[in-house]
């Protein structure tokens, strides 16, 4: 086994020479791996896997014919300038290549031949969507951006607010978008692994650079840029190791010979390098170097293994997707694809169901039964009519149900499309999941000390699907659990999750007050300068997640952590490792019914812990209540406090004169904390004073006195 480094993961893919073959995910894995260093390590620990020997295929045949769905984005201004014929011989070249029978297979020095590897891995132009219906597995996006970079593995062609278009599920799909590349680079893959989001997993393509006719141009006009950006799909380092001219690493794999630099152009066989001196030199025809399309020939059976070890390991779901599965229609065939509402917690029992409808059937859809059952009960009908025509699918709205106090599971389903019997009935049902709590009064407790979590009455927005919040076996004062975001092993950046907290009602409170105790760390010492740190956000929403108000409170780094100390593994506080915060709520809720939210953005630094959520209400001094201004103490000894139930935006001044009618003290304007105004007059002798409040119309005068 050959030398495996630090510098080899930094430059884990492609260098490029203008003009010549470029591959841009060596820039986009090295950014990646600046932003997130620890997922250098998490690289390493899958190299291991990556090299495993398997056995020899005389022994036990470890390559079974294997079919991976394929959807093709054509993302250009003109996107018809890449035919579907094109697509189709580009296909049929990739399956040639990988199971290698392709015609110039036969150029392959002798000496390799024995070292050629058939993977066995296979391609199909999807068949069906995500959603299940027919596809060509080729979509077409007109785009008004010119060019993409290929910084970030081009994440701009993968997402329509960019000019580009959104993936199709990477756990059923291998995604590659056609599109015109930035600074003549050829193509760019994201590797195994989860290094890069789900939703940017795949191959991205020069469209001059892929298929054999049309828009292909020569000498990359064979189909195998994307036999190459496949490669580092499924793991595959250059032949050369991104030595960059030394003998320090190589490419995991071997049976390819040690290589210091890739190859350009059609040369010939043999050629010697540095590292290879002697004959047969280097493997200047694999599909992994850098030479013509012309001059690729083969990869090797280690480069076979390694290719299947990754697919094992990080692309197995690959396997089970139905996308190479044709989409049968028959004429009858209505379906619920999805329920829209109610989902997830409800801050109101009255709910309409609102479902989409969609017609999977040849026939047009003009009648349907639309049933619906909470917990299995009695069920509800409403009869559809309209006209829907094959494939279309719209929103209907259901008959209101009354929630209960609890958890409840929905089903709703189709009967009877046209009046006669479903011909697919597989497909006519969806499932919704929703919880109902009443409102909690004031004061309210979670100590997440019981084993359901979220706890009653909480909900979780994690709109990636990967870590969130949950709960933890630690907690604080000595209790023994708490919630938890596990931004250690959260290998991401910018990802939002919230823990939103129930309805609660302050409608008849005065002031209201949030108290939580947290605990916090990083594993980068707090003195880097422009780190991104993960943070603790506390928002309030007043209509049940739509919009949040932002109350004041954001910490991060070094105004969150509670253990100044790096940690390098999962932090698990101690008894003194936390810390109690309060937020006054007052100035955002007043009088309303509200739901706290706690917003971590990870970073991939640490844990951040949250116990003892404590929300608490003060009642306002009756006279305050009564009269809107409340002048206390009286008397007073220094100082005394000037309190209005709401803040009058016309006062103007505030002055103070004694008892001979001499201006002791003023403010102007008002210099206000809240509702409230400080007054020290901690220098005056003891006696009588008149405060005056200047108004823009009119002027209030109220008497005070000091004492010892």
């Amino acid at each position: 086994m050959r030398n495996f480094t630090l510098a080899f993961l930094l430059l884990f893919f492609c260098s490029g020479v203008t003009a010549q073959r470029k591959c841009g995910s060596d820039i986009a894995l090295t950014e990646q791996l600046k932003a997130q260093p620890r997922l250098v390590k998490k690289m390493q620990d899958m190299e291991t896997v990556f090299r495993k020997k398997r056995p020899p295929l005389q022994i036990f045949r470890v390559n079974p014919r294997v079919y991976i769905p394929i959807v093709v984005h054509i993302v250009l201004p003109n996107p018809d300038v890449v035919t579907d014929q094109q697509i189709l011989n580009q296909i049929a070249s990739l399956n040639l290549d990988y199971r290698a029978a392709n015609t110039d297979i036969s150029k392959v020095p002798s000496v390799w031949q024995p070292l050629i590897g058939n993977s066995e891995i296979q391609f199909c132009l999807a068949q069906r969507t995500p959603d299940g219906d027919p596809t060509s597995g080729i979509t077409r996006t007109v785009t008004t951006q010119a060019s993409f970079s290929i910084s970030g593995a081009a994440p701009e062609v993968k997402h329509s607010s960019t000019g580009g278009i959104e993936s199709w599920d990477n756990t059923r799909y291998l995604n590659v978008w056609i599109c015109n590349l930035q600074d003549n680079y050829l193509g760019v893959a994201t590797p195994p692994g989860n290094i890069f989001p789900a939703d940017e997993d795949g191959v991205v393509v020069h469209y001059r650079a892929f298929g054999n006719i049309g828009s292909a141009q020569a000498p990359f006009n064979l189909g195998r840029t994307l036999t190459h950006e496949i490669g580092h799909y499924f793991a595959l380092k250059h032949v050369w190791g991104d030595n960059n001219g030394t003998c320090t690493s190589d490419d995991g794999v071997d049976d390819t010979p040690q290589q210091s630099n890739h190859t350009y152009g059609c040369p010939s066989f043999p050629q010697m390098d540095l590292c290879s001196p002697n004959f047969p030199g280097i493997m200047f025809m694999n599909y992994m170097d850098y030479v013509n399309d012309a001059c690729m020939y083969l990869f090797t059976n280690g480069q076979v293994d390694r290719m299947r070890n990754a697919l094992d390991a990080n692309r197995l779901s690959l396997l089970s997707s139905n996308g190479c599965t044709p989409v049968i229609l028959r004429n009858r065939d209505a379906s619920i694809t999805e329920v829209q509402q109610p989902q997830g917690y409800l801050c109101d029992p009255s709910q309409a169901p609102v479902v989409t409808l969609k017609n999977r059937g040849l026939d047009p859809l003009t009648s349907v039964i639309i049933r619906y059952s909470i917990n299995n009960g009695a069920p509800v009908d409403f009869n559809w009519t309209g006209n829907l025509a094959s494939l279309q699918q719209t929103t209907v709205t259901l008959p209101v149900l009354q929630a209960g106090e609890g958890s409840f599971n929905m089903k709703v389903y189709t009967q009877l499309p046209n009046g006669a019997a479903d011909q697919q009935p597989e497909n006519d049902t969806s499932f919704a999941s929703f919880n109902y709590r009443r409102d909690v009064v004031l004061p309210f407790l979670e100590t997440f000390e019981g084993t359901a979590f979220p706890p009653a009455g909480f909900s979780i927005n994690n709109p990636d699907r990967s870590f969130t919040w949950e709960r933890a076996s630690v907690g604080s004062r000595g209790s023994s659990s708490s919630a938890v975001m596990r931004n250690l092993g959260y290998a991401t950046n910018n990802q939002i999750d919230d823990l939103l907290g129930p309805v609660t009602d302050a409608t008849r409170s005065d002031s209201v007050f949030l108290f939580f105790d947290v605990a916090a760390a990083v594993s980068t010492p707090l003195t880097t300068p422009n780190n991104p740190w993960d943070t603790l956000e506390v928002l309030l929403t007043t209509d049940c997640g739509k919009t949040f108000i932002k109350t004041g409170y954001k910490r991060w780094g070094a105004s969150l952590v509670t253990r100044q100390a790096p940690v390098a593994g999962e932090f698990v506080p101690g008894r003194n490792e936390w810390r109690t915060d309060s937020i006054d709520l007052t100035p955002f809720i007043y009088h309303n019914k509200f739901r706290v939210v706690f917003r971590n953005t990870s970073n991939y630094e640490n844990n951040i812990y949250i116990d003892q959520i404590n929300i608490v209400q003060k009642d306002i001094n009756k006279t305050l209540r009564e009269t809107g201004i409340l002048i206390w103490p009286n008397a007073f000894s220094r100082q005394f406090y000037i309190e209005f139930a709401t803040w009058p935006d016309d006062l103007q001044a505030l002055v103070i004169y004694d008892a001979a009618g001499r201006r002791v003290y003023q403010q102007q304007p008002p210099n206000r904390s809240g509702n409230r105004l400080t007054i020290d007059l901690v220098n005056e002798a003891n006696g009588v004073y008149f405060v005056k409040l200047f108004y823009r119309q009119h002027v209030r005068t109220y008497k005070i006195v000091k004492v010892k």
